[in-house]
């Protein structure tokens, strides 16, 4: 009888032990492969820059304009320094690709889409197949965020392009084996100015879009979001995947010398 209570009273723990492992996953062990280089081009020295230090994710925005892929935000970028994404981001990804010693390391290229989708994704793909070492590499993915084509034409293109995944839209979901990660904007879920702590409803929000692309086994990131150390130690303790920067040297710093464990987020 004695055993009989006792078990009944260890259930619910180890049900908790089983929600926290099938449900969350193990806690992450957050390191510079957990950033993203969000505007990439803006930096210093444009990808090498991000690459170096580390980065698992590396955004470049592309316009096509006269047959020329350009990055860059807008066609102001493209005329005051012109960068283009053949010669400054996917020759020098093939080239430290085939340098890099670390058999282990992945980096995601988020390549955001600026003009026309369907003519613009053509022209990427055009100047990736140029490179068999980046379509056979398992050490590199490609998502395509910005214009997309429909969720429906996913599966038309090569199997090395991925998109990325709007969370709260069925069609991706249907598609979720062409998704690369999940982008979101912070500011459907928060107003969370980066100090104090985040309001608990506005907290319980963004845990639960966080379990919604655990559940899916993707990972998550969110733009339009603080970018400051306490901001980062709470996405950290909220289990965001990657961490979403214009700061990339900082972050960095602070990825490499941050605490060893990050709590997990409990529910208000």
């Amino acid at each position: 009888m004695m055993r009989k209570l006792v078990l009944q009273k260890c259930i619910p723990f180890i049900a908790a032990i089983i929600f926290f492992y099938t449900g969350h996953g193990q806690t992450i062990q957050y390191n510079v492969s957990n950033a993203h280089a969000h505007n990439d081009y803006e930096h210093n020295i444009p990808f090498i820059q991000a690459y170096n230090l580390g980065f698992g994710s590396i955004e470049a925005d592309v316009i096509l304009q006269n047959d020329s892929l350009f990055v860059g935000h807008s066609t102001k970028d493209i005329t005051t320094k012109p960068l283009f994404f053949e010669r400054d981001y996917i020759q020098l990804l093939r080239n430290a690709l085939l340098k890099q010693k670390d058999t282990t390391r992945k980096v995601i290229l988020l390549i955001d889409l600026k003009t026309e989708a369907l003519a613009t994704l053509s022209k990427v793909i055009a100047i990736i197949e140029e490179y068999p070492a980046l379509t056979r590499s398992s050490a590199v993915q490609f998502v395509i965020t910005g214009n997309q084509p429909p969720p429906s034409t996913f599966d038309h293109y090569p199997p090395y392009i991925y998109f990325d995944g709007n969370i709260n839209n069925p069609a991706h979901i249907q598609q979720i084996n062409r998704i690369g990660i999940f982008s979101d904007n912070f500011r459907k879920y928060s107003g969370w100015n980066g100090k104090d702590n985040i309001p608990p409803k506005e907290k319980n929000a963004l845990i639960a879009v966080i379990q919604k692309a655990h559940a899916l086994h993707k990972k998550i990131r969110f733009w339009g979001c603080p970018d400051n150390i306490h901001a980062w130690r709470t996405f950290m303790d909220l289990q965001v995947d990657y961490i979403n920067t214009d700061q990339i040297e900082k972050l960095a710093d602070f990825l490499k010398n941050k605490p060893v464990t990050t709590s997990l987020p409990a529910s208000q």
